[in-house]
């Protein structure tokens, strides 16, 4: 694809793009009909601990990242919400919604914690690379346990599963944030029952599915591929911008992360 092609495609999907949500809704309409119980990381947590099937009925494990517009975060709960549907929700701080974040704990929900402290140190003290990164560790886990405290104190839930945010930062660094939570000594200090990448549930995943941006709209395949072969665990990661357009937050993200790359990219 030409580099006109993609910019057009961005621009499309970041700014004129109509409102997805009753795709969304189709999508999880079907889910349901073809007999799949649709629930969230939490509640597959607790299935597992009771010893319960690991997939009877067939199970969606519904994950959302609110990497920007907690906006569109909430009508996506809503409409889940009138399905009778209770999935995961994790905030960056920078999308943080405590009465949202609550509203879905209280109702049967799961919100928690989308971290990201590998990236934010790095972008901030200009780390390019492993080799520079990895002396800051203890540095970037401080930083994870005093957002955790706060972050639990503010909201009033137990923010014991996380799940870590894929940062442009991390990509150039070859560094994903879940790296933070591989020191057992910090899972503990923290009480971090379950990391979402970790193999105590990606074991258990028949198969993996997140959305993209226009045109493809998921990686790989679509799950429905999936609910039709019948899968017995299908994971599905949905985030809002590809769901529906919110102009000046896309804008004002996109300027922030050029702003961000080219602060980077002078050093310190």
């Amino acid at each position: 694809m030409s580099r006109l092609a993609i910019a057009r495609n961005r621009i499309y999907a970041d700014f004129l793009m109509p409102s997805r949500l009753p795709a969304q809704r189709r999508m999880l309409e079907a889910m349901l009909a073809a007999g799949y119980d649709v629930i969230s990381i939490a509640t597959w947590r607790e299935r597992r601990a009771a010893g319960g099937p690991e997939a009877d009925p067939p199970t969606v494990i519904l994950r959302h990242d609110i990497d920007t517009d907690p906006g569109t975060g909430r009508r996506m709960w809503e409409l889940e919400r009138s399905l009778g549907i209770a999935g995961s929700f994790f905030f960056r701080l920078s999308t943080l919604d405590v009465p949202l974040m609550q509203e879905i704990a209280a109702a049967g929900g799961h919100a928690s914690y989308h971290y990201e402290e590998i990236a934010t140190v790095a972008k901030r003290r200009r780390l390019r690379n492993q080799a520079e990164v990895e002396p800051h560790l203890p540095e970037m886990r401080d930083e994870f346990r005093a957002n955790l405290v706060r972050l639990r104190q503010r909201t009033g839930l137990p923010l014991d599963i996380v799940a870590s945010h894929g940062d442009f930062a991390n990509r150039r660094l070859g560094m994903p944030n879940w790296l933070l939570l591989t020191d057992a000594d910090v899972r503990q200090e923290t009480g971090i029952a379950l990391e979402a990448y970790d193999e105590a549930l990606t074991g258990f995943i028949t198969s993996r599915h997140s959305d993209t941006l226009h045109p493809r709209y998921w990686v790989g395949e679509d799950p429905l591929a999936a609910v039709a072969r019948h899968d017995a665990v299908v994971h599905v990661l949905l985030h809002p911008r590809h769901w529906r357009t919110a102009p000046l937050i896309n804008a004002l993200d996109d300027l922030g992360r050029f702003r961000e790359s080219l602060a980077w990219g002078r050093g310190s």
